[in-house]
């Protein structure tokens, strides 16, 4: 089973529950799992975006520790994350490629993991999926140079979008395509993958990007079929860098079949 959800982010004068509430409506159905994002770590669920999903879903949950945060700070949110029966995957700063070096990102996870993992809370990795398919050889491939090692991680996840390739005489490469390096990798080592974000701009080409969408479905059940069904999905209802908002009823329907055929 795969828990197909989303992020969502509140339009102007909107409050983040609403914001919930209008997708679900929006969708016509509950959302399970949401992806949500905090900056800098707060000591608890209370001061957290995992407020909003406690005794409702599942979270997704992406926080950004430094160095220099305090141990203290991530041991209380993660005991506050057991105590409140909060059921989350907490990713330590995802797309790291894009924001630091690969050692930088090793040590930053080696020592912000642990806290969590300690009492029981998933950890895991985030990349995007274009940093995983670069050749090793690339001091900015994910997986040959911000790969924390075994026994540190519980999943991978990876955030894809096709920008730049639907085009008027191009369709932009079916999901299992694009991701058959990081599925290899996640299977080699034994963990779970996630899509932690996906989604299509509401100005490409409607027909096309729709069916992009459904390759992603395709994958999923392809992944289910093989034993290693994905761990969630997460459409990324935003216009944060675009307009990935399910606007368009081309849109809304594949997003719609993904969660019904992937339950």
């Amino acid at each position: 089973m795969t828990l197909v959800g989303a992020a969502v982010t509140p339009l102007s004068g909107q409050s983040w529950t609403a914001a919930i509430s209008a997708f679900e409506t929006l969708t016509g159905r509950p959302l399970p799992v949401r992806r949500c994002y905090d900056g800098a770590p707060p000591s608890s669920v209370g001061a957290s975006q995992l407020r909003y999903d406690v005794g409702v879903r599942r979270s997704v949950y992406s926080v950004k520790p430094t160095m220099s945060t305090p141990l203290s700070t991530l041991q209380a949110l993660a005991s506050d994350i057991v105590a409140k029966g909060a059921q989350c995957d907490v990713i330590i700063y995802h797309e790291p490629v894009d924001n630091m070096s690969g050692d930088a990102f090793i040590s930053l996870y080696r020592r912000s993991a642990p806290p969590f993992r300690a009492v029981g809370v998933k950890v895991g990795i985030c990349f995007t999926n274009y940093s995983c398919n670069l050749p090793y050889s690339d001091p900015q491939s994910a997986l040959r140079n911000y790969w924390p090692d075994q026994g540190l991680v519980d999943f991978i996840a990876i955030d894809e979008y096709p920008i730049g390739e639907i085009t008027s005489t191009g369709d932009a490469t079916p999901m299992d395509v694009r991701t058959r390096r990081v599925c290899q990798f996640a299977d080699a080592h034994g963990i779970p993958l996630g899509l932690a974000e996906y989604g299509v701009d509401a100005s490409w080409d409607v027909i096309k990007s729709e069916r992009w969408m459904r390759s992603v479905t395709d994958w999923g059940r392809a992944r289910a079929n093989l034993g290693h069904p994905l761990r969630w999905a997460s459409y990324f209802h935003s216009d944060v860098g675009g307009d990935y908002r399910l606007t368009r009823p081309e849109h809304l329907d594949a997003y719609g079949d993904t969660a019904q055929l992937l339950k």
